[in-house]
């Protein structure tokens, strides 16, 4: 599918829409509704083939179960999970018009910076997390902004914010410090080894390009012998393929990314 077809059936789509798509959180260049805010489809597509929605697309479509599912048209185990994101055997831009939009989009506004008119102040309910500052319009607008940080400093002293805890999405992205480049290896070399199983691990690590030059030499400065660097290669092969095995598993009982073993149900 080609990239015009492709920003008229996303336009086609958004001018369908009755309800303005709400902002995403997972995708910095989405800041609310495409169409209203002069974000091209093309660009929107671009920035969520960067986003954790993709490799999460991407590890179900690495999911044996998952694909089952998808080919007996959402029934099985996974049946729930399914109804979010559908069928992933799609091109990625058809999935992310029909479920990865929706299911990723806030289906809250996003907090904002209010001004309180007069008549409001009466009513105004105030809780912890929340502050009142009154600001006199005659001081000079340098001498107010270092005041106001002054009291800001001073609210969000000892206080935890998590913008992820904010999230309305109907699917959350886990918060975890693994890069989606890590995700991309991992499927990577777990694909080579379904569609190589005869490959043994170092092999394996050898055609998915494993780049062990950290570890090429040792203490000494000497280069590693080639039984040392087949070792360390097939120990880190197996180490990817665990973690990749539980990447997809986690997927699908609705937890990414992760890498741990995955909860019992």
């Amino acid at each position: 599918m080609n990239l015009r077809l492709i920003n008229e059936i996303l336009v086609n789509k958004m001018t369908e829409e009755n309800e303005e798509q709400l902002p995403n959180k997972h995708i910095k260049m989405i800041p609310g509704s495409l169409s209203r805010r002069g974000v091209s489809p093309g660009s929107e597509l671009k920035e969520a083939r960067k986003s954790p929605a993709y490799w999460w697309y991407r590890t179900l479509q690495a999911s044996d179960e998952y694909l089952i599912c998808c080919k007996s048209g959402g029934r099985g185990e996974l049946e729930a999970l399914y109804r979010d994101f559908g069928d992933v055997r799609k091109e990625f831009a058809a999935w992310w018009l029909g479920n990865g939009r929706k299911i990723f989009a806030e289906t809250k506004p996003l907090k904002k910076v209010l001004q309180i008119g007069r008549n409001e102040i009466e009513g105004l309910a105030l809780d912890k997390d929340r502050m009142i500052i009154q600001i006199p319009l005659t001081m000079r607008k340098q001498t107010v902004m270092r005041q106001i940080g002054r009291h800001l400093k001073e609210a969000y002293a000892n206080r935890e914010i998590d913008i992820w805890k904010q999230s309305t999405a109907k699917r959350q992205i886990t918060k975890s410090k693994i890069r989606m480049a890590t995700v991309e290896m991992l499927l990577k070399v777990l694909q080579i080894r379904n569609e190589n199983p005869t490959l043994n691990n170092y092999e394996l690590g050898v055609k998915a390009g494993i780049d062990l030059d950290i570890l090429a030499r040792d203490t000494s400065g000497e280069d590693l012998s080639f039984e040392l660097e087949k070792r360390r290669m097939t120990i880190a092969v197996s180490r990817y393929l665990g973690q990749a095995k539980h990447l997809v598993a986690n997927a699908e009982l609705g937890v990414f990314p992760s890498i741990k073993p995955p909860a019992k149900t």
